[in-house]
């Protein structure tokens, strides 16, 4: 193993980008979804990172997760930057946002039938080949697959961008405006890596060489540009929704309010895993940013954690009840609207200060 200077930096770039990861991840905001999006996008930078290490400081072959993961994870880089974009228009998060990452779960069922028949292999036993086949198969398409993938979703991010840039804030749209500009010229080079050496046979070291030095020069901007954008947007974002607050009237604050609470107790609309803010706007009745900004101002709550409370007491009553026992706790959870257990224990958490199994322990105990 040798770490030379280019070794140097991509360990910094890739930690950098993990722990920009990491810190969107854990900030509460009232666009959750928006944070995840940039945060996963700022993890596969990071796992990127970390596979140049391997190869440039002579790791190989000792860790065998990077062969595992080779040309999986960078089919999810065009579909979170194009769901991060969308994130800020008015329809927020789509309906099974998870078919976008279609060719990653492909990718991924691919690479787990190969690691079963290596399995088999080493044991003695016999195992398909058609699936080693298909393995190889996936590794000969997979990088001029990944790039055209990659295009796809920009453009369809700079679509969307282009339609919904007249309603955004300033910052929204420059910081939108300039991410399209740098991952434009992301995909040019990538386009290049592939095809240059189709005319001018390189070395593995040599083909990449130019790519990876982008992508180090990418991550250290996002880590400083994207984190200090993000703080900002979010505080004008803030800003704004006090302001259209003091602008409604108190009979429409209240009209709101209870039209929302009348949505929650009757209606149960909180049982909708795939429930959103325009959604919920919708039935009752009232524009988007009123309701974001009545949850903000006169209730104290952002949307997830206030349709999470309510979720979060109908799991309660759902212990309790008899006809329930038959059930898990996640599968309370899940008939009861959320659609992840960590979301489910980290709501419960938040509210009732432990976890699900505690609360239920203390009720059950005599």
């Amino acid at each position: 193993m040798k770490i030379d200077l280019f070794s140097l930096v991509v360990l910094l770039g890739a930690l950098q980008a993990l722990f920009f990861g990491i810190s969107l991840l854990l900030a509460r905001t009232e666009n959750r979804f928006q944070n995840r999006m940039l945060a996963f996008f700022m993890f596969i930078f990071s796992y990127n990172g970390f596979e140049t290490l391997h190869w440039s400081s002579g790791l190989y072959p000792d860790i065998l997760v990077f062969d595992v993961l080779a040309f999986v994870l960078i089919f999810a880089v065009g579909p979170c930057l194009y769901l991060y974009v969308r994130s800020f228009g008015k329809e927020g998060r789509p309906p099974f946002a998870g078919r976008h990452f279609i060719v990653v779960w492909t990718a991924l069922a691919i690479r787990a039938g190969f690691l079963v028949c290596w399995g088999l292999y080493v044991i003695g036993w016999q195992y398909p080949k058609w699936i080693v086949g298909l393995n190889t198969a996936f590794d000969r398409i997979a990088e001029p697959l990944s790039v055209l993938w990659f295009a796809a979703y920009y453009l369809l991010s700079v679509r969307a961008w282009l339609r919904m840039r007249n309603g955004l804030m300033d910052e929204e749209g420059r910081w939108l405006k300039t991410l399209a500009g740098v991952m434009g010229v992301f995909l040019f080079l990538w386009v290049a890596t592939v095809v240059a050496p189709m005319i001018w046979p390189a070395t593995g070291l040599q083909k990449y060489t130019a790519i990876e030095v982008l992508l180090v020069v990418f991550v250290y901007w996002m880590g400083f540009a994207g984190y200090h954008r993000t703080r900002v947007i979010y505080a004008a974002q803030q800003q704004q929704a006090r302001s259209y607050f003091d602008q409604l009237g108190d009979d429409e604050v209240a009209r709101c309010a209870e039209a929302l609470h009348e949505a929650m107790a009757s209606g149960q609309l909180y049982l909708d895993p795939e429930m959103t803010a325009a959604t919920l706007a919708a039935r009752i009745g009232v524009p988007v940013k009123t309701l974001s900004a009545v949850l903000n101002r006169r209730i104290g709550k952002g949307f997830n954690e206030y349709l999470n409370g309510w979720r979060v007491e109908a799991v309660k009553d759902r212990m309790m009840d008899p006809s329930s026992r038959h059930l898990t706790l996640t599968g309370i959870a899940y008939e009861c609207g959320f659609n992840s257990q960590p979301t489910f224990q980290r709501a419960f958490r938040a509210v009732e200060g432990c976890s699900p199994r505690e609360f239920q322990r203390r009720q059950q105990a005599p």
